[in-house]
């Protein structure tokens, strides 16, 4: 030992060491830089253990020599030496190596540290140790102001209040605020994602481009386990799109935000993920949330396995991660008007001597196992006498005798308290509510999946709750299932199972389940779960003031290194001080709090605070929270030091709890007014919008109407001429008919009037000429020169008339049809006018071309006038040609060519017969 203490430091190699303590643990080895595992040794083959002298130069040395070896012959023995900085700390070692020395009772083997407990074994029995680290993070979200820098969003209870189009940034600070053995690392972040809703799937997530990223390294020293990470985020992209629409009034919406840690020891990113409500408002929205929050703070409990690797390193598995859901900082941080006072107490300091140091820092960093403990049955003949005097007198007169409260106070023993407990909580005929009980164990519960994972952690170091499947677990099963269906609203919440396991330890499970009714109803420990944990803020909020009043430099202290109550005593309240404390110190506040009620939570807080406010005050934030969850509870392992401690708890008076209560409703109240204010303000503001909105539709409706008044009034005007125009027509049409049927009927008469003349014509002939009459006689004979049949003659009269007929109509269909076709152009046009603006330049161009052609073009005109008639006195070889030109069939026309090619020329009516007789 001198020789290697003369040697320079940089050939040791920096280690820390962990001493358990009994003789079932490991002396384990870790780097003091990386905290990995470099060796272990067990206890039972550690031969020789010795530590320099104190007054010597090797004060702060000591060393051990361990066997290496299965058998005495192979056995290779090894002395390990060590120096310590800091010489006290060698009698600190020497203690634990002393106590680990010591051989243990079979009865007390549960209530030791076990070889998992010391980072497992060689033995593969041993199952691998779990720890549970507690991260705070802190979501905070901004946007650009057009000035190059961006401002923290408002946040209300319905969630972070965002505007459209507008560049966003995301900061989170993670902050680890408890620690379980090695220090965990975050060496960086992974990726920071975002997406719309919750309950997303990972695919639909999306990567943001992270700007900044400051490590424990970067930060301040009183943060130095903290890091920030900020990224953009452009909601303008199509991903985003519901993230940068306007949220309706009835519609609520979400927004997810993940981000993935790498941190050392763990092989696999760790994601903490977080879903929370958002509203979208327009950019010229009012920012009537100034007064608001601005920041989402949750904290996270990663419960990891640990596992060692072949080369003896140890790495992590994450089992699963755990969230409180979002802390309400204003409820637990109320302020009120400062009436402290300091009520010291002479009890204090003795309680110390009690628990020496080296006891409760003997584990090292290692919590106590819930459960830890054994309470004796042992009790002395006078304490027996009392407790059967009183209890023989409470049975007959079925009321509280006057001792009792003096009995209770000094501790229930442990045989009686089965029944005690159950007679102070007034459950001594409860045959309803246990009959009841079998009927609730056989129904489905929604959280059986929950309470199957609690059970295996309540109470591991308990024989009675260690063997999964035995018949503790399977006990605590039944009544946490039971209850979480005979209690529908608040169901089952955690930390409920310690207290129910508890009370299985002193009485059979039907009894169990009653007196837990018992508390959650008469005590109202229920109402610590219900609203939110409503109740459960007033509770922190009045210890808060307590402190105030009976620790105003423990208050301060806290207050300077941000330690907030809920971060040590909300745990304490919702299991009544049974998830963390030895067996003995929580069975006897179980004993006060049945006799008492919810004062018994305040006054065992104060009076912890109280006894261990020296050690406080030289802590820092990290320091604070592990003296609470490490050193606390192992300071009470003695019973004189829980006897001490109730006794100084009932000596606390709280007689302001009724005073702090009414001030924290009238804040409550006044938050309430400040958040019903802004949501009537936004409200208003919505209602003011909506205004507007349907003040703008109005308008466009008012001119839309105005101008389809303007397209009826054209369309009025049109039709006005159309008809007009289609009773000129007509009219031109009936005059058109009449002056056909006048020409008819004048061709008839002539015609009447040229037969007469010829038939007297050839009768003078033939009597005149016989040359003449052979001739007219041949001519009668020729059917060609026949004359023609008057019958044949009027039906091809009435088919002419007939075909004329047609052909009108078709004239006037048409022109009906081109009409049609002229008021469709006139509807385009006009349509094509209101909306010439908007075309380009040259579909215009195109339009109007289309149009002028149109009026250009020559429509087929069948007036009389273009028949080739004159308009006056038309004739009747004229009206026949034309009509024969037009419309007779082909055979016809053949034969009216050839009777035209034999006959004479007719020149006129007027002349037809002077004509014949020249011609002959």
């Amino acid at each position: 030992m001198a020789i290697l203490n003369e040697q320079s430091t940089e050939q040791g190699i920096k280690v820390s060491i962990s001493v358990p303590s009994s003789s079932q643990g490991l002396v384990v080895l870790y780097d003091a830089n990386t905290h990995s595992v470099i060796s272990r040794y067990e206890i039972q083959r550690i031969l020789f253990y010795a530590r320099g002298q104190v007054d010597g130069p090797e004060a702060g040395c000591f060393a051990f020599t361990w066997s290496h070896g299965d058998t005495q012959e192979s056995a290779i023995f090894q002395c390990h030496v060590f120096r310590c900085d800091i010489s006290e700390a060698v009698s600190r070692v020497s203690s634990c190596f002393a106590k680990a020395f010591q051989r243990v009772p079979r009865s007390m083997s549960s209530s030791v540290a076990s070889v998992a407990d010391m980072m497992g074994c060689v033995s593969s029995v041993v199952e691998p140790r779990t720890l549970m680290y507690v991260f705070e993070v802190n979501l905070e979200i901004k946007e650009e102001d057009g000035k190059g820098s961006f401002n923290t969003v408002g946040k209300d209870k319905n969630g972070f209040k965002l505007k459209t189009n507008l560049q966003k940034q995301i900061c989170l600070v993670i902050k680890q605020v408890s620690e379980n053995g090695a220090q965990l690392f975050i060496e960086r972040c992974f990726g920071l994602l975002v997406a719309a809703g919750r309950h997303v799937k990972h695919s639909d997530m999306q990567l943001l481009e992270m700007e900044e990223q400051l490590g424990s390294n970067a930060t301040a020293s009183h943060e130095r386990n903290c890091t920030i990470i900020s990224a953009t985020w452009d909601p303008t992209e199509a991903s985003f799109e519901p993230l940068n629409t306007e949220t309706s009034k009835d519609v609520k919406q979400y927004m997810t935000v993940a981000v993935d840690l790498v941190i050392r020891g763990i092989r696999e990113p760790v994601r903490f993920l977080i879903e929370t409500p958002v509203r979208v408002y327009v950019q010229n929205e009012r920012n009537f949330w100034y007064f608001q929050r601005k920041t989402l703070t949750q904290q996270f409990y990663l419960n990891l396995k640990e596992v060692v690797s072949d080369l003896n390193d140890i790495y992590y598995e994450v089992l699963n991660m755990e969230t409180s859901g979002e802390l309400d900082r204003n409820l637990l941080n109320l302020n009120l008007k400062n009436f402290s006072s300091l009520i010291p107490s002479p009890s204090i300091t003795s309680i110390d001597t009690l628990t020496p140091k080296e006891e409760y820092y003997s584990d090292g960093d290692e919590p106590l196992l819930s459960g830890t403990g054994l309470v004796s049955k042992d009790c002395s003949e006078d304490v027996l006498e009392s407790w059967a005097d009183v209890l023989g007198r409470w049975k007959s007169t079925k009321q509280r005798p006057r001792q009792l409260a003096g009995l209770v106070k000094l501790g229930v023993p442990e045989a009686l308290r089965g029944e005690v407990w159950q007679r102070l909580a007034g459950v001594e005929e409860g045959a309803e509510i246990m009959e009841r009980y079998r009927v609730l164990i056989t129904k489905e519960s929604s959280c059986e999946n929950v309470i199957q994972r609690d059970i295996a952690r309540t109470f591991p170091a308990h024989d009675f709750f260690k063997e999964a499947g035995g018949l503790g677990q399977d006990s605590l099963y039944r009544v946490s299932k039971a209850y979480s269906v005979y209690d529908s609203e608040v169901g089952y919440c955690q930390g409920l199972s310690f207290l129910a396991a508890t009370l299985l330890l002193h009485m059979p499970e039907e009894q169990a389940f009653c007196v837990l009714v018992k508390l959650m109803y008469d005590y109202r420990l229920r109402d610590l779960y219900k609203d939110g944990f409503d109740n459960l803020y007033l509770r922190l909020h009045q210890l808060n003031k307590l402190m105030e009043e009976h620790l105003d430099t423990l208050w301060i202290h806290f207050e300077n290194h941000h330690v907030e109550t809920h971060m040590f005593a909300s745990q304490w309240f919702l299991t009544l001080f049974t998830a963390r404390f030895p067996l003995y110190f929580v069975f006897h506040i179980i004993d006060v709090f049945l006799l008492q009620g919810v004062d018994t939570l305040f006054q065992v807080a104060l009076a912890l605070l109280m006894w261990c406010k020296k050690d406080l005050l030289q802590l820092d934030f990290e320091g604070i929270l592990k003296y609470f969850r490490v050193s606390l509870p192992k300071k009470c392992r003695s019973e004189e030091a829980a006897k001490q401690l109730i006794k100084l708890a009932c000596s606390i008076k709280v007689k302001k709890l009724k005073k702090y209560e009414a001030d924290f409703m009238a804040l409550k109240d006044g938050w309430e007014i400040i958040s019903l204010d802004s949501e009537a303000v936004e409200h208003k503001e919505n209602e003011a919008s909506e205004v507007e909105q349907l003040r703008v539709t109005l308008s466009r409706y008012e001119e839309e109407r105005k101008m389809m008044m303007d397209e009826i009034s054209q369309l009025k005007d049109m039709l006005k001429r159309e008809v007009n125009q289609a009773d000129t027509e007509k009219k031109n049409d009936t005059a058109m008919i009449n002056d056909y049927k006048l020409i008819r009927q004048r061709l008839d008469a002539q015609l009447r009037t040229v037969k007469a003349e010829m038939e007297d014509l050839t009768a003078k002939i033939t009597i005149s000429c016989e040359k003449c009459s052979e001739f007219l006689k041949k001519d009668e004979k020729d059917p060609l020169k026949r004359p023609a049949d008057p019958i044949k003659g009027e039906e091809r009269i009435r088919e002419l008339e007939l075909e004329l007929a047609q052909t009108k109509l078709a004239l006037v269909e048409a022109e009906c049809r081109n009409q049609n076709l002229t008021h469709q152009l006139r509807a385009a046009e006009i349509e094509l006018q209101t909306t010439k603006n908007s075309w380009p330049p040259w579909l215009s161009k195109t339009l109007t071309s289309i149009k002028e052609v149109t009026n250009k073009k020559d429509f087929p005109n069948f007036n009389v006038s273009q028949s080739g008639l004159p308009n006056t006195n038309p004739t009747f070889i004229s009206h026949i040609n034309a009509v024969r030109r037009e419309s007779l069939p082909i055979k016809k026309d053949k034969i009216t060519e050839n009777r035209r090619d034999s006959a004479p020329p007719v020149i006129k009516d007027s002349h037809s017969c002077t004509s014949l007789k020249t011609h002959h």
